[in-house]
């Protein structure tokens, strides 16, 4: 039976370190002066709901968006996700990592029509094969995940070379996907930065 969107809710994952950030919680990254996670709920605001998935709660709010803490410590976005599926009342996350930029309202509505028409877990693939985000996650893969993180496998991949994999719904991903920046480094955030003007970032400088 196909879903309707209000069984839908963002969820952005937030739980990270950042390590290579120098430390710097990439939950508070920005372009154009927003926070890119603002950017990311602008883009899905046919949504009705917003969560952000944190190691620990912070004390500044981002937009409307709750609070859900990661109930397993160093499980990567695998434990992110299941903790979401486990504490959020929706049926289904649509998820996107706090570092990515660059998701279009084509490429998130693609997803959300598909995951409406199904109800099954929707992600894009590309010639190297599935890809974990952006992607929606339905309350459906919690046994899979659970047994995944039981085992401790953290590999985000692994989720679609199960049996259950082959009820999900794969879309080519081939154009959309090269749309998107993930912000990994300093270097990386400087650099998309600095496209506000059009300038090209040298390393040097």
């Amino acid at each position: 039976m196909s879903k309707q969107r209000t069984d839908l809710a963002g969820y952005i994952l937030a739980g990270g370190r950042g390590k290579r950030m120098g430390g710097r919680q990439k939950l508070y990254l920005r372009y154009q002066g927003k926070y890119l996670c603002l950017w990311t709920m602008e883009t899905l605001r046919s949504l009705e709901d917003f969560y952000i998935s944190v190691a620990e709660i912070p004390n500044e709010t981002v937009g409307s968006a709750g609070w859900i803490t990661d109930l397993y410590e160093e499980a990567g976005p695998l434990g992110g996700i299941l903790s979401g599926l486990l504490l959020c009342p929706k049926d289904a996350l649509f998820v996107v990592p706090c570092d990515t930029f660059g998701l279009d309202e084509e490429m998130a509505e693609t997803l959300i029509r598909e995951y409406e028409r199904s109800g099954r877990p929707v992600f894009y693939r590309t010639e190297k094969g599935p890809e974990p985000f952006p992607g929606i996650y339905t309350k459906e893969m919690l046994p899979v995940m659970e047994r995944q993180r039981a085992a401790g496998n953290y590999r985000m991949k692994s989720l679609f070379e199960t049996e259950e994999a082959k009820e999900y719904t794969f879309l080519d991903g081939t154009k959309q996907l090269k749309k998107l920046v993930n912000l990994n480094t300093e270097q990386e955030c400087r650099r998309l930065q600095r496209r506000n003007d059009g300038r090209e970032y040298s390393d040097s400088k």
